[in-house]
């Protein structure tokens, strides 16, 4: 990676090791407050270019950290590790292979992912040192190459502008991220686009006009009009057909009521059935992005605690020299 970041001037002739210790602090402050400082991110071929947290390094970088590296050889079904184990070391594979699990809810490991030569896995554990999120084992004679955090901490002490490309890297993720979760589907849009008949539609506008209050105080002018006119032709002596079309006991009217109630409960208990699906999408939906947000959140404590803890030893060393 190429970086372009204008050095503030010193007001007196310091070490030119002291001073550019002192320049890569204050521009790695700068790029955690948010300063318009310009990096200009370039790709590089190495022999770790393929993996995606050290594309950014020059090649001589590259291949120093991959000097750094020391082999391990496992045999077919050995276990690099597990599940929940605390996690310090990068593992790039040489020759064989390995597979990825994690266990589903009933226990049993589902392979999420099958690794070959220049396979690797467990960069994040360079940065957070957290735990492993799934288990791998060897599926052959395997010889994988490992790196661990604090080889990796004092390459970067020793090469204070490979650890802004690892920022860069790590920001480009979290960008990436951010643009998926801004695309997730309204899951109201995605179930009206989907399964919906002319049937569904019609119990839909059905039961939204029987919810209203209009329809109430319709019913009520009706069924009040309706009572009120036969009860004033029950005192008429020869009532004209307008007011004894339906006398008590209101035979007409319970006829007409109970088909009106058996008609709309099809429609709302349609209406609610949709519903019901919708709510449930919507709180899978929910589901998704808590745990999502709540993984990020961690991942981004981690990743904040392994900055300050990298400038920190930016500025000791500033000290030193």
């Amino acid at each position: 990676m190429t970086i372009l970041l204008p050095f503030m001037p010193t007001s007196k002739a310091r070490d030119p090791h002291q001073t550019q210790m002192s320049e890569l602090s204050a521009q790695l402050e700068g790029f955690l407050k948010g300063t318009p400082d310009e990096i200009v991110c370039v790709e590089h071929e190495g022999p770790l270019s393929h993996i995606p947290l050290f594309a950014r390094l020059e090649t001589g970088e590259q291949a120093e950290l991959r000097a750094l590296m020391t082999p391990e050889h496992v045999q077919p079904h050995q276990t690099v590790f597990w599940l929940g184990d605390k996690g310090d070391t990068f593992y790039l594979v040489e020759s064989g292979g390995v597979v990825v699990t994690v266990p589903n809810s009933k226990g049993e490991h589902v392979t999420i992912a099958s690794l070959g030569p220049g396979g690797f896995f467990g960069e994040i554990s360079l940065l957070d040192g957290g735990v492993r999120t799934a288990t791998v084992r060897a599926t052959e004679p395997s010889v994988l190459l490992a790196l661990n955090r604090l080889t990796f901490q004092r390459f970067l002490l020793q090469h204070p502008s490979a650890a802004l490309d690892v920022l860069a890297v790590m920001g480009q993720r979290q960008r990436t991220t951010n643009e998926v979760l801004r695309r997730t589907a309204n899951p109201n849009e995605v179930f009206e686009q989907s399964r919906v008949t002319l049937w569904q539609r019609v119990s839909d506008v059905i039961a939204t006009v029987a919810a209203s209050q209009w329809f109430t105080l319709f019913h009520l002018a009706w069924f009040g009009t309706w009572i009120l006119l036969n009860v004033i032709g029950a005192f008429m002596e020869h009532p004209p057909k307008v007011f004894a079309f339906d006398p008590f006991p209101f035979g007409l009217l319970t006829m007409v009521v109970s088909l009106e109630a058996i008609f709309l409960s099809i429609f709302v208990m349609v209406s609610q059935n949709r519903q019901s699906e919708k709510d449930r999408m919507r709180t899978d939906l929910d589901f998704q992005v808590n745990v999502k947000a709540e993984t990020e959140i961690v991942a981004i404590a981690r990743k904040l605690e392994v900055i300050e803890a990298t400038l920190e030893d930016i500025r000791s060393e500033t000290r030193r020299g």
